[in-house]
């Protein structure tokens, strides 16, 4: 790493110690390519006695112009006549600029390997973005002092998005940023485009077929009831939600239908005697094309709560997907889901494996192992399709036999918190630090 010290000549002036090899060609000095973030311009580089290895000197106007922070520590890398500095991360968090202030403590986790990432780390709201000029407002980290600052920044080379714009009203200006976010940066901006369940059903059906629930999209009553007809019970979910919110159980109870669903984390329960008022009711609560009714899979529980489980994925510093942990979720008791938010609990996989499935260690493994596999095959199908992803949380149903089945897959900000919940501390961070190394890699560092 490199501390970068004003040069107060105004010139274009970058000096490195005669011990640092930049691709040097034996002249005294070079014409030089000089990049941070999306910004460049050539510089006249010069090898000194007088400079420390660990130190460069660069015009305080070319600072300027680029936007580089003396408080970071860099990297140089060479590559033909250029001569990048990096990395230069940033994350887009929230919609707004006032989320990112009050969730500040929370991106912590994102440097707490910084000496191993280093350069500047930048966290940032939809808000914030100037496309027109190029620049963000948002927040800095500072390594030595550990702390966030709110500054005005260039582009940076690399954005990871954890934004969660679906069902807002940001969800068209999130889409319009991150494409010109491609437009400008390429390859490298990850965790988009966002799909919805259907596009995740579709892509993944003609290769994963037998660890699917059918699944139908929503147009009218008529749906519901010939998926009721063929299997019994459904679940209808928004197409774009999120932790357990508006999901409805639908059974068939004789020539009844007997709906439930939770609000506020209490339970509901409504009985339909005839097709009037299940018509009037599915009206009432579903948008046409905006739902999905899926197979009920046949869960196991546990003293009346659901169980279902999260396979936790990243990419690491060669871009290659890793199983970062996997762990176990009950839902509520008598509730439909099993989301923490809606009342759940966590804890590890194997635990859970081993009291209520009553599986040898063994066994445990040998399921671990087929839900890995399952999981980074069907993340590479939909990377397959256009979709560039760095961190993912997908949901896995298990029943009795341990038969596996695909539920979804969250990829807008699959928050690793699952892991904190689970008391495994160490697969929180290493999960956010996979993520740094693997925008780290993508900026070419």
């Amino acid at each position: 790493m490199y501390v970068i010290k004003p040069y107060l000549k105004k010139d274009n002036t970058l000096i490195v110690s005669k011990a640092t090899m930049l691709g040097r060609s034996g002249r005294s000095k070079e014409t030089r390519r000089i990049q941070f973030g999306i910004k460049s311009l050539d510089v006249t580089l010069y090898y000194s006695d007088l400079v420390k290895e660990n130190e460069v000197y660069l015009s305080s106007n070319v600072m300027k112009q680029l936007g580089i922070l003396l408080s970071c520590t860099y990297e140089l890398v060479v590559q033909d006549n250029k001569i990048t500095i990096g990395p230069f991360i940033g994350i887009l968090s929230e919609l707004t600029n006032s989320k990112v202030a009050e969730m500040l403590p929370t991106y912590n986790s994102f440097v707490k390997g910084y000496r191993y990432i280093g350069g500047a780390i930048a966290v940032f709201s939809i808000e914030g973005i100037n496309k027109e000029k190029g620049t963000i407002q948002g927040f800095l980290y500072h390594p030595k002092k550990k702390t966030w600052q709110w500054k005005t920044f260039p582009f940076p080379s690399v954005v990871m998005s954890i934004a969660e714009p679906s069902l807002t009203s940001s969800w068209k200006a999130f889409h319009e940023h991150m494409r010109h976010f491609e437009l400008v940066l390429g390859g490298k901006v990850f965790n988009y485009p966002h799909f919805s369940k259907w596009e995740m059903y579709q892509m993944l059906l003609p290769q994963f077929k037998d660890y699917l629930p059918e699944t139908a999209l929503y147009k009218d009553v008529h749906n519901i009831r010939e998926m009721l007809h063929k299997h019994g019970s459904v679940y209808i979910k928004p197409l774009n939600g999120r932790l357990g919110k508006r999901i409805y159980n639908v059974v068939k109870g004789g020539p009844h239908i007997v709906v439930k669903y939770d609000v506020n984390h209490k339970s509901h329960e409504e009985v339909l005697t005839n097709e009037v008022d299940s018509s009037r009711f599915f009206e009432e609560h579903l948008v046409q094309d905006a739902f999905l009714i899926q197979q009920t899979i046949p869960l196991k529980t546990h003293e009346q709560s659901v169980i279902d489980f999260r396979v936790m994925a990243a990419k690491n510093q060669k871009g290659q997907w890793q199983n970062l942990g996997i762990y176990s979720r009950y839902g509520a008791r008598g509730q439909i889901v099993s989301n923490i938010t809606a009342g759940g609990y966590s804890e590890q996989a194997a635990k859970t494996l081993k009291n209520v499935w009553k599986l040898t260690d063994k066994e445990v493994q040998s399921v671990e192992e087929e839900m890995e596999r399952v999981v980074l095959a069907a993340i590479q199908t939909i990377e397959g399709e256009g979709y560039h992803l760095g961190n993912i949380g997908v949901d896995i149903g298990l029943d009795d036999q341990c038969n596996i089945s695909i539920i979804e897959i969250n990829h807008q900000n699959p928050d690793p918190y699952i892991a904190l919940m689970a008391e495994d501390r160490k697969a929180f961070y290493n999960c956010r630090f996979q993520n740094m190394r693997y925008a780290r890699y993508l900026g070419g560092f």
